[in-house]
């Protein structure tokens, strides 16, 4: 076959969406630009579902133990406190990072003792959090419906514009050296274990020392089934408020308030924008790759919302966004060697916290391919977890 060019890298990383521009750019970051790495994806930058996420860094909400996936998440959001402002340095481009925290509702008596609990363990963390009661929620947020059993606010929690923070990421990355290549595609990747010389997307051939798998929901049918990561569908509402309306209340903090009765699994939250924009989230539906619209979902999620904020109901629905979300069976990423490589890395199988844990993630795979291991312990997210070596071809 001819290619268009062949190039040589340090690293190949496969996917631009928040996880792989993310460790295009801690790479570039940490090797002050010498580590040559390629960014490579099969459509534009941040088009699958980090184009949808809502943002939020809820590092402590819907968290019932403490453990290694939320001491990574709670390492993550405490990176995002310098890497807005230094993204914003290089690139000019406001991530909308604020921490205004995250409040958690009970609904219910039952919700109340469960978010008691939570508070009392990650007080003992040494965490930031506080009940909240209902005549608390109500001067602090008297646009919302009363809700007299209360809340839990994490303070630190708060939220980024994902579109904005993979744009930032991206840029930054290209300044410090990285290559970005659009619209290549590894449909059908060879992999030769135990170590890959190189992949060939439809028009190029890429060798590099490191090829690092961050395709998301895709993942587990590119990487031949070695992976257990899948497809879940998730479905957002974006609603328009009018001018000026969110900044006159004074909301900012985004509102979760548990599970919405559905046809498919779904939880609902509310994330405040700062361009006059409402999100309403979301849905986990296993669907394969079928990206269509789930009406009921649509119609359960914004009843929920109404539910809590009653003049949402006034609001234009503006779209309904659904995308892919990379599922694995015990709901923690997968960041690592791909079993029987020495140089096929995974890093996927975030969920729903991608944004989240795109920050740690970019440092993790910095520190493993410059450094040669990760100062963090991660044996939960290995993907040997899953004991099943992917076939050589």
């Amino acid at each position: 076959m001819g290619y268009s060019y062949e190039k040589k890298y340090d690293a190949v990383i496969v996917g631009a969406g928040a996880i792989g521009c993310s460790i295009a750019f801690f790479l570039a970051r940490e090797s002050q630009g010498k580590f040559k790495v390629a960014l490579v994806d099969r459509n534009v930058v941040g088009d699958e579902s980090s184009s949808g996420a809502a943002g939020m860094l809820a590092a402590q909400i819907e968290t019932e133990a403490a453990g290694p996936f939320f001491d990574l998440q709670v390492q993550s959001r405490e990176i995002f406190k310098w890497l807005s402002g230094e993204l914003e340095d290089i690139t000019g481009v406001n991530i909308r990072y604020s921490k205004k925290g995250i409040l958690e509702l009970a609904r219910n008596p039952e919700d109340r003792k469960t978010l008691e609990t939570r508070m009392a363990w990650q007080k003992a963390a040494g965490l930031s959090v506080e009940w909240l009661d209902g005549g608390r929620i109500t001067q602090d947020y008297p646009f919302l419906k009363n809700n007299p059993d209360g809340g839990l606010l994490a303070p630190e929690d708060g939220q980024v514009s994902s579109s904005h923070l993979v744009q930032a990421l991206c840029d930054a990355a290209k300044k410090l050296g990285v290559d970005v290549f659009e619209s290549e595609s590894f449909d059908d990747p060879v992999l030769k274990a135990p170590r890959q010389g190189f992949l060939e997307t439809n028009i190029s051939r890429f060798t590099a020392g490191h090829f690092i798998f961050a395709t998301g929901a895709w993942t587990g049918r590119l990487l031949g089934g070695g992976v257990p990561i899948d497809p879940v569908k998730g479905q957002i509402l974006i609603y328009e408020t009018p001018e000026g309306w969110g900044k006159a209340k004074g909301w900012e903090t985004p509102i979760y308030c548990g599970k919405v009765p559905c046809n498919v699994p779904a939880v609902c939250y509310l994330v405040p924008k700062s361009d006059n924009e409402v999100w309403v989230g979301s849905t986990g539906e296993k669907r394969g790759l079928d990206k269509s619209e789930n009406t009921e979902a649509t119609l359960a999620l914004a009843k929920a919302a109404a539910e809590v904020l009653p003049e949402i109901s006034t609001f234009k629905l503006k779209s309904v966004w659904m995308g892919l979300r990379p599922g694995t069976p015990d709901g923690l990423p997968l960041l690592g060697l791909l079993p029987g490589f020495d140089n096929v890395h995974v890093a996927s199988g975030h969920f729903r916290n991608g944004i989240l844990l795109s920050a740690v993630t970019g440092k993790i795979f910095a520190d493993i391919l410059l450094k040669g291991k990760s100062s963090l312990n991660l044996d939960a997210f290995s993907p040997s977890r899953f004991v099943k070596t992917a076939s050589a071809a």
